[in-house]
């Protein structure tokens, strides 16, 4: 029957027991007229005034004029946040209705939305991790792949260097060999005038050989200098990415623990 000696009594028991419960609650202690004592909670204030007269569809009116003991779940929309509250009559020695105790305790339903979209932040923020670390793993495949045929190009141009080498070789040989046909020209006279224009044709297209060839030769050291810094900014772009792949994959990684940690959180939070 909720029996007690009196209201003065209870009040004076409160703060021990709300100091000894390992909760946050909001107390409040009425007559059957008003509110005569309140203990709010760290984190639920219903910011009651003692002194506050019961409003006709308050609980503890409900609960002191029927004799009754109510529970409820309070949504947001009245105080701004979740709470169950109790409203529990009180009796005298007599069995008469002196007043009445209300206890509230609020509800962790913020800490599971929270905890809800942390899980959802962390999913859409590791899915899109992974994209990343995906599209790094096939850059760092696409930078090896032009490393090497920027190998193989730098292989293609030594051996073109080595034609050219042959050619201008020949060339040279070529020259020799016009000189050597102008000397017996000019030794031959009239009859070698002719062999003469030959051999200084030959030894026109000689030098424009070698012209050429040097021309060709110079453009190729350009070249292979080129491929040569090309393929050093590939290798440390090869390895930047792999090394981005890599900590992209141990961050996801990361995420994931942190997302099991959010789930986990969760479940507790509404086991509140």
């Amino acid at each position: 029957m909720n029996t007690i000696e009196s209201l003065d009594t209870l009040i004076a028991i409160i703060p021990i027991l709300k100091g000894a419960v390992p909760a946050q609650l909001s107390i409040a202690i009425c007559d059957t007229e008003k509110f005569i004592a309140y203990w709010p909670g760290e984190d639920i204030n219903l910011e009651i005034r003692v002194g506050q007269s019961l409003h006709h569809e308050e609980p503890l009116t409900q609960a002191i004029r029927n004799n009754v003991a109510l529970k409820a779940e309070v949504p947001a929309s009245f105080y701004g946040f979740e709470f169950i509250g109790t409203a529990t009559p009180l009796h005298d020695s007599k069995g008469n209705v002196i007043g009445g105790i209300a206890i509230q305790l609020r509800k962790q339903s913020e800490l599971i939305a929270i905890a809800d979209q942390i899980s959802g932040s962390l999913s859409e923020a590791n899915e899109r991790l992974s994209q990343v670390a995906e599209d790094s793993s096939i850059l760092a495949e696409s930078a090896q792949h032009l490393l090497t045929l920027a190998h193989q190009t730098a292989g293609q141009v030594n051996e073109t260097d080595k034609v050219l080498s042959i050619v201008k070789r020949v060339a040279d040989q070529t020259n020799l060999l016009g000189i050597n046909a102008a000397i017996e020209a000019a030794h031959a006279g009239d009859l070698g005038r002719g062999f003469g224009v030959v051999a200084d044709e030959i030894r026109k297209l000689s030098k424009e050989t070698v012209t050429s060839t040097n021309v060709i030769q110079n453009t190729l050291k350009t070249f292979e200098e080129a491929i040569s810094g090309m393929r050093v900014s590939i290798e440390q772009m090869t390895a930047t990415v792999e090394r981005q792949a890599t900590k992209s994959r141990q961050v996801s990684d990361f995420i994931e623990e942190v997302n099991r940690m959010s789930d986990q959180l969760n479940e507790f939070a509404k086991r509140l």
